[in-house]
């Protein structure tokens, strides 16, 4: 009796949070669905009364809705490749080689952590205007990376660790170098460690905003962050085609998490276990 009467308060608690968590969803959808006229009436409606996608309609070909989406893509997607590539081989050389220093290295890069992101916007953007590079999708690149890599190589080095040196050395024996064996022996085991490290790189890419509105003054430039903060007017706010927007902007993600997640509970788990 005792037992079942836990559990019930366990499915009962989880019922709980998840109507919490999908509550904003949910009213989202409804308010795009809504006419302009009914997101102001009080009191508000649940149910849209007369459900229509003018909202949807008017954002892809009103405003410059599709370019935001091409650029956060662009964006989000060649950060975390870069991410990951500088992010292997130096959490590799971490987990694999004992040089003086590498602790030291270690925790700086961890430290590297704690800093506020907005400490950072000035000196970003003073090294994008000498460099060139304002307004391009290569400024923003380059910031999403820097900020996610100290935490791949984090992560990526505890990982490594865990993979057995023995295996290196198997490869090597039967020919392969030491680049071979990484690619074809190492990387692949650690898969979730990779999956773990390109969830987050990605999501920080496609939602962050302060750099994407420093570095991209350009309406051609906006990322979907930055659009979307562009549809809160002074006088007026569209709600149905911000809820709307703000309903599209989150598909990519939820797509990216739901095929990633397992991988990123995998790689948490596995990179934790030795440093």
């Amino acid at each position: 009796m005792r037992k079942d009467l836990r559990t019930l308060l366990i499915y009962l608690a989880l019922i709980t949070v998840t109507m919490a968590v999908l509550f904003p969803m949910v009213w989202m959808l409804s308010t795009s669905l809504k006419t302009e006229p009914e997101t102001f009436r009080m009191p508000p409606t649940w149910v849209p009364t007369e459900p229509t996608f003018q909202a949807y309609r008017s954002i892809w070909q009103m405003k410059n809705f599709a370019r935001y989406f091409l650029n956060t893509l662009v964006v989000a997607v060649s950060a975390t490749v870069l991410s990951l590539l500088l992010s292997v081989p130096a959490s590799y050389g971490f987990a694999r080689f004992r040089f003086r220093g590498a602790r030291v290295m270690m925790s700086f890069i961890l430290i590297t952590q704690m800093l506020p992101s907005v400490l950072l916007v000035i000196p970003y953007f003073t090294l994008m205007r000498i460099l060139g590079l304002l307004n391009t999708h290569l400024a923003l690149v380059l910031a999403y990376a820097s900020f996610s890599l100290p935490f791949s190589t984090w992560m990526l080095q505890g990982f490594f660790a865990t993979i057995p040196r023995q295996l290196d050395e198997a490869a090597m024996v039967d020919g392969c170098s030491r680049l071979q064996s990484v690619i074809r022996v190492v990387v692949p085991l650690a898969v979730p460690g990779l999956g773990a490290t390109s969830l987050f790189t990605f999501l920080l890419a496609w939602n962050h905003y302060l750099f994407a509105l420093t570095l991209a003054t350009r309406e051609s430039m906006y990322t979907i962050s930055v659009g979307l903060g562009a549809m809160i007017g002074e006088f007026r706010i569209a709600w149905n085609e911000l809820m709307a927007a703000a309903l599209l902007a989150t598909i990519p993600t939820l797509i990216v998490y739901t095929f990633l997640e397992r991988y990123f509970v995998q790689g948490l788990m596995g990179g934790s276990v030795k440093g």
